[in-house]
């Protein structure tokens, strides 16, 4: 999505996509008081006469109250944009991406990260920033959705990744139509999949180099025009096969899920969505 909006002329994404700076606002990440508003309009400081500045952070999206009321406070009428997936797949897709970055190199299964999730879901410890261990908690998104609906309205758009994955070049057309800017600025050919997981052969090999490449760039190190022969040369030596879900384990995470996607959909439904994917059709009320 980052990809996608930041190519329309009317847009101007920040100079780094997740800037996190709402994230303050959360109490469940944060003590003391949040920096200054100033440190957070310096991310965009490079941009000119566009309509839109763009902060993509999905991390504000499960904030709760705290963070909504900073959101509304700050920027006064944004427009708010929350992508949905399959909360399974989403959940999986989690384990995956944290292995692939090094950060879970002592565990041997996807079944290993659930259980830790799990454990920490029953403790309360479910929301630890930075211990790779939120993938289930981020998923029960009848627990902030409805918050978000109900605090911006028509500002905000839903957007499930299922139907991006179908039609990539409907979904952001009809996203720059309810942003009022060209909607055929782009064409199906600019919306190609982007930032796609791959899963790593060795996780430690994996650790070290995101350790080196994040510290590489905030010096400033690495030239652009580099990253992408880099990222390939990577992929080629260490970038491996993902496994897949078992079954069962997919039935037992379903069952984790049921009650909150249940929920979502009728919160969804509420809100006039009605062409819902079909991990919520099988959910939402008659």
């Amino acid at each position: 999505m980052w990809a996608y909006l930041t190519q329309h002329p009317d847009i101007c994404g920040a100079d780094e996509k997740e800037v996190g700076y709402f994230n303050f606002y959360n109490p469940r990440r944060h003590s003391g008081e949040p920096p200054p508003v100033e440190s957070y309009a310096q991310h965009f400081v490079h941009c000119g006469a566009q309509r839109y500045a763009l902060d993509a952070t999905p991390t504000y999206s499960y904030g709760g109250k705290p963070v909504i009321d900073a959101v509304q406070r700050i920027l006064e009428r944004p427009k708010i944009i929350i992508t949905l997936r399959n909360p399974v797949d989403r959940l999986f897709s989690a384990y995956t991406f944290q292995r692939t970055l090094g950060n879970i190199t002592g565990l041997r299964s996807f079944e290993e990260y659930l259980q830790i999730c799990e454990s920490r879901k029953r403790d309360g410890s479910d929301l630890v920033p930075r211990d790779h261990f939120h993938g289930l908690y981020i998923g029960y998104y009848a627990d902030y959705v409805g918050l978000w609906l109900d605090a911006f309205g028509d500002d905000l758009r839903i957007v499930f990744v299922e139907d991006v994955s179908r039609d990539a070049y409907h979904v952001i057309s009809g996203l720059f139509g309810w942003l009022e800017i060209d909607t055929e600025a782009l064409s199906p050919a600019d919306l190609a999949p982007r930032n796609k997981t791959q899963h790593a052969r060795s996780p430690r090999v994996a650790q070290a180099v995101f350790a080196l490449k994040r510290s590489t760039e905030r010096m400033g190190l690495i030239p652009s025009r580099l990253r992408e022969p880099l990222r390939t040369a990577y992929e080629r030596v260490n970038a491996g096969s993902a496994p897949r879900l078992d079954p069962a384990t997919r039935r037992h995470v379903e069952d984790l899920y049921r009650e909150s996607n249940t929920e979502t959909a009728r919160i969804l439904v509420a809100h006039g969505y009605r062409n819902l994917p079909d991990w919520l059709q099988t959910s939402a009320p008659a």
